[in-house]
């Protein structure tokens, strides 16, 4: 109900059905509707929804968004990871309306998708905050050059900001008075996004992909890298790095060197040929004294429009842009984790973009219960999870130390859930992951369900 009962889809009844549906993934996630919905009736109402073209994934998406933002009420502000990513699905005839993922030699089909989450100050995931689709065209490769001359609304880089514009309407109904502050990689780094800094509304950090050009007093021309080279040194802080498993990174303790400095960026639209100078904070952090020989040092260039005028704001930038990786833990439970998007056997683009939407908001709910059992584990357990909820991971993990009705953190009922589910503690290889808490949650279904019509 949190998450989809303000859900605008033309009739009560559809949204009933989708809270319904919802409920039933939540507890039961899988990629197929056969596989969550094991009674005949219930499966059959799941398949005409997601088939409705009365039902709208936008509208889905808004509630979603509208419910993380209502979570942030009271935040000062909250960090907002966007990213882009695809889903693979097999599309032989064309008939799913689908398009190219990947390169084009692989010839692969499905969806191309770009997700904003949202993320406490305190680090604690709250929901999707944007979400959207599109396919790319099937046919050969573009003129070489071509990009160029093509408008914003006909580049990719249009999904960027489509998704930043869904978070700020979401974040304007369910929480007025917290900024959002965007993260996003090296894919970003391009002249609609920063321009985007000029409102000054929300903030801004992106990690750069390419040495700009900057506009100086002196008329002199000079690019970033090189200007970052000779700015104020804030400070350093050691940075634990683990293997990269594929000899390129060893394990270290990495120290890192921290130099930040405002700088003018010369923005061009390329079609036009205009100009934009934009002025915007740039943290330059890189790996000094440590790096062993032969090595990349760990680098990171990040431009942003929240002032740095000195190192506990320079590492405050840096601690946003870290929450970052929070969004590939979402992709990872979306589509080959808990949910299995990818398994969809739907057979249009529209269904699938429904059943997909769906399954987002059920993958960050298990993400958000992961981290809630880590670092928040004194929290209660109802935060997340319903009093049946508890009741069943109690009564099905057989547990000696808890009673039906007992008041338990959510670190306990996750344990338990986890149980349920096959962990086995610790030595299992750390604590229990998103796989194991959706096997444990869909093994205390029946349980929950009897309890909640007793």
């Amino acid at each position: 109900m949190q998450e989809f009962g303000g859900a605008e889809l033309g009739d009560r009844r559809r949204t009933q059905r989708l809270v319904a549906m919802a409920s039933r993934v939540a507890i039961q996630p899988a990629g197929n509707i056969t596989a969550v919905f094991s009674d005949a009736a219930e499966r059959e109402a799941a398949f005409r929804f997601v088939e409705n073209d009365g039902v709208k994934a936008q509208a889905i998406t808004a509630a979603a968004c509208r419910a993380a933002a209502t979570r942030a009420h009271g935040e000062k502000f909250i960090f907002v990871p966007v990213d882009g990513s695809s889903l693979n699905l097999p599309d032989r005839d064309g008939s799913k309306r689908l398009g190219r993922v990947g390169t084009r030699k692989c010839n692969a089909q499905g969806l191309q998708v770009m997700t904003a989450i949202a993320i406490s100050s305190a680090e604690t995931p709250l929901g999707i905050m944007g979400q959207h689709y599109w396919t790319r065209d099937r046919t050969g490769p573009r003129k070489k050059g071509s990009r160029n001359k093509r408008r914003v609304e006909d580049k990719e880089t249009v999904h960027w900001l489509k998704v930043m514009q869904q978070s700020k309407a979401a974040m304007s109904v369910g929480a007025p008075a917290t900024r959002l502050w965007f993260q996003m990689d090296r894919g970003a780094d391009a002249w609609p996004v920063l321009s985007t800094v000029e409102n000054g509304d929300h903030w801004l950090t992106v990690r750069a992909a390419w040495d700009r050009r900057l506009v100086t007093s002196d008329e002199q021309q000079r690019y970033l890298w090189e200007t970052m080279q000779q700015a104020t040194l804030r400070g350093t802080y050691t940075l634990p790095t683990a293997s990269s498993g594929d000899g390129k990174r060893t394990a270290r303790t990495a120290r890192m060197a921290v130099r930040a400095a405002e700088v003018t960026l010369d923005l061009v639209c390329k079609p036009t040929k205009r100009h934009r100078p934009t002025t915007i904070w740039a943290v330059w952090v890189r790996e000094d004294g440590s790096c062993p020989a032969g090595e990349k040092p760990i680098e990171w260039m990040l431009l942003t429009n929240h002032p740095v005028h000195d190192f506990a704001a320079a590492k405050l930038v840096i601690r946003g842009y870290a929450q970052r990786w929070r969004i590939e833990q979402f992709h990872r439970t979306w589509k080959s984790g808990a949910c299995r998007v990818e398994d969809t056997q739907l057979a249009d683009r529209d269904h699938i973009i429904t059943w997909a939407t769906l399954l987002a908001s059920v993958a960050m709910r298990i993400v958000r219960l992961t981290y809630l059992s880590r670092h928040d584990p004194d929290e209660p357990a109802t935060v997340e999870l319903t009093r049946h909820e508890v009741d069943g991971a109690i009564l099905v993990s057989e547990t000696k130390r808890f009673r039906r009705g007992d008041v338990l953190t959510i670190a306990q009922a996750v344990s338990l859930i986890a149980q349920c589910g096959g962990y086995v503690g610790r030595s299992s290889g750390g604590p229990p992951g998103a796989l194991v808490l959706a096997r444990g949650l869909a093994k205390i279904q029946t349980v929950a369900k009897v309890l909640e019509k007793l």
